[in-house]
């Protein structure tokens, strides 16, 4: 199964984060055992990584969402919006083996089936930024 998949997993993870402060092995185990039947091993490593990469590096990713989301402050932000980016900003940073324009397609489409309609715009317009702001610091001075 793809990694599509594996991102929707993930997602519905962060989101129970977003709301819990913590993630739940028995919400995975039961995503795992009643609804992601289909997912192979691959697919569940990739949602295992994701999740270890935001306990390592949580202040981060959302001081990289909050920098990169100009006017909004992250408390104020949707669940749905704000598990989203964690995903997106978590693969930007830390998955060099997944091309951004992947990703933030990859969280677009997520925005369009779990948030509102203007949600994916706003998704699009942040990650845009971080990719932004990654290249001008990797720039020599």
């Amino acid at each position: 199964m793809s990694r599509r998949s594996a991102r929707d997993t993930a997602f519905r993870l962060f989101y129970e984060y977003s709301i819990n402060g913590e993630f739940n092995p028995a919400t995975m185990d039961v995503m795992r055992d009643c609804f992601d039947k289909g997912m192979n091993e691959n697919a569940w490593e990739f949602v295992k990584r994701l999740i270890e990469i935001y306990k390592s590096h949580a202040d981060e990713v959302d001081a990289v969402i909050q920098v990169n989301s100009k006017k909004w402050n992250i408390s104020h932000m949707a669940k749905v919006e704000l598990s989203i980016l964690r995903l997106g900003v978590c693969e930007l940073k830390y998955c060099d083996d997944i091309h951004q324009s992947i990703t933030v397609n990859e969280c677009v489409e997520l925005a369009k089936k779990y948030a509102s309609d203007k949600s994916s715009s706003f998704i699009n317009g942040v990650l845009a930024a971080v990719i932004e702001a990654n290249q001008t610091a990797d720039e020599p001075v």
